[in-house]
Parts: structure tokens; C-alpha cells; sequence
């Protein structure tokens, strides 16, 4: 079965399997969600968001500069299941401000569910890499990368198995006030 690239196209994704199980064709890998189980445990009041879990100006614009990405992309996030404000992790990958004056963060999601088949990972030295053309971009328009990784960093006992881990890549504007 060949894979389906649906950056622009919303409406192939997702389609219903079962109860609550989703199966998402993403770019380079398909996953099987629990979007159900997955969106009750980012509605728990203990999982914190950015900038409840931490103070750092990073931490705080993170979680109100996602508000700022094209629908497309909110919409994506949701549609697992997931509160784009409440990533396991985030952080700035450089701690400096770009040139557009923007902030290239790195982070990642959990979801419930099961890869039902990977994307193409290389072995290098110590770890597994992958090519950026091999994430998912919701909205071609904007830089925000997501791919399942064979990794599960930082999960909350909470957080109803199997994990998935979805590790994202995105420029995000500067938008506290000083």
C-alpha cells in the first residue's frame, strides 16, 4: 500500500477503525491512535502546560506563541488528540532569537497507540537518525515538522500505554511582552 502525503488535504485524515482507534497516514509512517484516551489524558488538570511546568522565558512564549500557527497545524495536533500546549517537552534548540525573530524549538508529543509502520531510520554511531523529508508537515506553508520515534522520553505515569512519541521541529515568533 502506498503511503499518502496529506499536508494539505485534512479530509484523508483520520480514518475510523474501530471504537476509538484512528489510523493516521502521515507522510512517511502510519500510526494507530487512541485519539479518546489520548485527548482525556492532555485534559487531565495535572498535566501542566509550558509554561505552567516551567518559568523560563522559552518555556512561556512556547506556550502562547503555538497559538499563533495556521489552523492547519492546531488542527492536526488536536485531531490525535493532543493539546498543542501541553508537550511532554519543548525547548529553544539554540536559546537566541533568529534572524526573522523567530525561535527554532525542538520537543515532542505522547500519544496512545501503536506505529504501524515506521518511517525510514538510518543507524548511525550512537543513534537512530532521520531525514526531514521523512517528517510530516500539517500546513506546507508553515514550518512545523513532526515524526514517530522509536523513543519514549519522559513519560507520565498518566499517560495510558502504548506510547507513541512524536517528536516536532518548529519556528515559533517571539511574542512576550517586555
Amino acid at each position: 500500500s502506498s503511503l499518502l502525503s496529506i499536508a494539505a488535504n485534512r479530509s484523508t485524515y483520520p480514518t475510523l477503525k474501530k471504537e476509538h482507534l484512528m489510523i493516521f497516514h502521515l507522510t512517511n509512517f502510519i500510526l494507530d491512535v487512541d485519539v479518546e484516551r489520548t485527548r482525556a489524558f492532555y485534559s487531565l488538570p495535572e498535566v501542566p502546560t509550558t509554561s505552567e511546568g516551567c518559568t523560563c522565558e522559552d518555556c512561556q512564549n512556547f506556550d502562547k506563541a503555538i497559538l499563533t500557527v495556521p489552523a492547519t497545524v492546531t488542527e492536526f495536533l488536536q485531531s490525535l488528540g493532543i493539546d498543542p500546549q501541553k508537550p511532554i517537552e519543548a525547548f529553544s534548540v539554540t536559546g537566541e532569537h533568529e534572524p526573522d525573530g523567530t525561535i527554532l524549538y525542538n520537543g515532542w508529543y505522547h500519544v496512545c497507540g501503536k506505529v504501524i509502520e515506521w518511517p525510514k531510520f538510518k543507524q548511525t554511531e550512537n543513534h537512530l537518525s532521520y531525514s526531514w523529508e521523512d517528517c510530516h508537515r500539517p500546513d506546507p506553508s508553515f514550518h512545523f515538522d513532526i515524526i514517530a520515534v522509536p523513543t519514549i522520553d519522559l513519560a507520565r505515569e498518566q499517560m495510558p500505554t502504548p506510547i507513541i512519541q512524536l517528536d516536532f521541529d518548529t519556528y515559533l515568533p517571539y511574542v512576550l511582552q517586555n
